[in-house]
């Protein structure tokens, strides 16, 4: 099993919350991430946008904007995902994990190992990765 759990190295990320379907708004503070995930949403920094083409058969993407009206702040530089694929700890070990591919799990992201080095190659120093649930208490 070559399956990793992506997350931003940057530490607490600001939560936001759905206004509509192409806005969001901050509705706790902390640092902007490239990547922001919650049970209802997954939203990754728009850079890489061209790796999610590659996953045309298991991801689709659309710009958002976040709000963050206390600051006055406006990001546009997001792309809401929808991963096709869902993962758990009780299937994670039947999942074929050649290739690229992504899962998700409660708005949180999974990814295939080949997967994983492109982001790394993309942007070495934007996210951890840890392998399947290793932090889910699975």
């Amino acid at each position: 099993m070559d399956i990793w759990h992506i997350e931003s190295k940057v530490w607490p990320t600001i939560r936001v919350w759905r206004i509509d379907n192409e806005n969001f708004q901050v509705i706790e503070k902390g640092s902007v991430a490239p990547i922001l995930t919650n049970p209802n949403y997954s939203l990754i920094d728009q850079k890489y946008a061209a790796l999610m083409k590659k996953l045309s058969t298991q991801v689709s993407f659309h710009s958002v904007k976040v709000f963050d009206f206390v600051l006055k702040t406006e990001y546009d530089n997001y792309i809401e995902l929808k991963v096709e694929n869902s993962i758990s700890p009780d299937n994670i070990h039947d999942k074929n994990s050649e290739g690229l591919k992504a899962w998700q799990f409660n708005g949180e992201i999974f990814v295939s190992g080949e997967l994983k080095n492109e982001f790394l190659q993309l942007s070495p120093d934007d996210f951890t990765f840890n392998r399947g649930f290793q932090f889910f208490g699975a």
